[in-house]
């Protein structure tokens, strides 16, 4: 549990430093009186759990929050193009990774298209707008602005032939949601589909994801399982092949996130370390954050973090029958604070969508990956994609049909970021002394 209280208290760090004095302290209290209600009758653990917050809280205000200050005057940022005009520069809009809208001002001549995962840089004007009919929170004069193809010339032209592949062989909108789950390239999807899955809750299926890498984590795992080698030399191949799938899926946060949790957790199995799955997402947040303390802003890191937290938690309180069934009710309940935080809307189909459109899910995956047999014998991609064209045609369908209900969903006010901060604190603690207090009460 050590890496769970360090991460704990990195984003501990920064909320408060990010917040008002009065705010602050509310913040720092509410973790210490909770840690103390659930570790007063062990006195040793106690103080260990303190020491390592503090350790955390010292980190994260020297790593993130002093080290890593970005400049007032000329902004780099990240994020994925949500509307262009024909593809073209001049007025986009994007969204940022910390969940923003913006809108950029990109150089006359630059070919951007919507669903792009986009880099750039320039200066930053807060202030809000419209931008064909998208709300926007400020804008960017671009200097420069690139496609993040997530590798090399091989790796973006391996991305290439494998969405040619499945374009071709998967009819739309299908197609482009196979592409999506399998790679995380949504490009293709018409505006309005797009724009329902993400009314109803489910734009993070085209979204890679932790999910993703434990599919092929346990399906590499499986494979050399068969081969009666040591473990730690089936471990490897294991591990490369998960670096290999998150490099080609272009590093995005969560997949950065789900690989380091899957490296940790081949390390603890080689090792014959405990294998705690909310230890290891703890020190996968401390390395992650260390390394690249930017995304700590990440909408998408922040929500697959929740998410991971929430299904290593269920496993612990439920498992039974209908475990595939509450466990994404859970998720998408812990989730939606965030969501009303950041974007100001609600979704109350959100959780049965996700319910409907789950057990097909893996179905879209395994077929888009044996269409990929095509590229071998031209012809068996066509066969094989008809199961992965009804899974699609089912997910557009469940998305369509909810979104269609009155009052389904809509806009609201933004609840202010402090009181956000202070129920994820004041949850999170309390979840982890009472995961802690199971080990170690007498």
């Amino acid at each position: 549990m050590i890496g769970s209280w360090l991460a704990l208290g990195i984003v501990t760090s920064v909320l408060v430093a990010r917040s008002s004095w009065l705010a602050g302290v509310g913040l720092c209290s509410t973790v210490l009186v909770v840690v103390a209600l659930t570790k007063w009758r062990v006195p040793q653990d106690l103080a260990r759990t303190v020491v390592m917050l503090g350790v955390g809280f010292a980190l994260g205000i020297g790593r993130i929050v002093v080290l890593h200050e970005p400049s007032p005057a000329t902004a780099e940022a990240v994020g994925i193009v949500q509307w262009s005009a024909d593809g073209l520069g001049s007025d986009l809009v994007a969204l940022r990774d910390d969940g923003r809208l913006v809108a950029l001002s990109a150089p006359s001549g630059a070919t951007v298209g919507a669903g792009e995962r986009v880099a750039w840089r320039g200066a930053y004007r807060p202030g809000r707008r419209r931008v064909a009919g998208i709300q926007v929170i400020g804008t960017y004069e671009v200097e420069s602005i690139r496609v993040i193809t997530g590798a090399d010339a091989l790796l973006a032209g391996v991305r290439a032939r494998v969405r040619e592949t499945v374009l071709s062989t998967i009819p739309e909108p299908s197609g482009s949601l196979a592409l999506g789950v399998l790679i995380g390239d949504d490009r293709g999807l018409a505006t309005e589909t797009r724009a329902v899955l993400r009314r109803v809750g489910l734009s993070h299926l085209t979204a890679v994801s932790g999910w993703n890498v434990a599919v092929v984590a346990g399906f590499l795992e499986g494979l050399f399982r068969r081969i009666r080698w040591r473990t730690w030399v089936r471990l490897v191949p294991v591990g490369l092949g998960v670096w290999c799938y998150a490099v080609v899926t272009g590093l995005d946060p969560p997949v950065l996130r789900a690989a380091t949790m899957a490296s940790l957790y081949l390390l603890a199995r080689w090792r014959g370390w405990p294998r705690q799955p909310i230890s290891a997402l703890g020190w996968a947040v401390v390395i992650v954050l260390l390394a690249r303390p930017a995304l700590i802003d990440s909408l998408a890191f922040q929500l697959s973090g929740i998410a991971t937290a929430v299904l290593c938690v269920g496993g612990l309180v439920y498992r039974g029958r209908w475990e595939s069934v509450v466990l994404p009710v859970f998720v998408q309940l812990a989730v939606t604070p965030l969501l009303l935080q950041r974007f100001g809307t609600y979704s109350l189909v959100a959780p049965l969508a996700n319910v409907l459109v789950e057990p097909v899910v893996p179905v879209l995956m395994a077929v888009s990956v044996a269409v990929l047999v095509d590229l071998v014998v031209p012809g068996v991609g066509e066969v094989v994609g008809l199961p992965a064209w009804l899974a699609g045609r089912w997910i557009v369908a469940v998305g369509e049909s909810l979104a269609s209900m009155p009052n389904a969903t809509g806009v609201t006010i933004s609840p202010p970021g402090w009181i956000m901060a202070w129920l994820y604190l004041l949850c999170g603690t309390w979840i982890l002394g009472w995961i802690d207090r199971r080990g170690t009460a007498p």
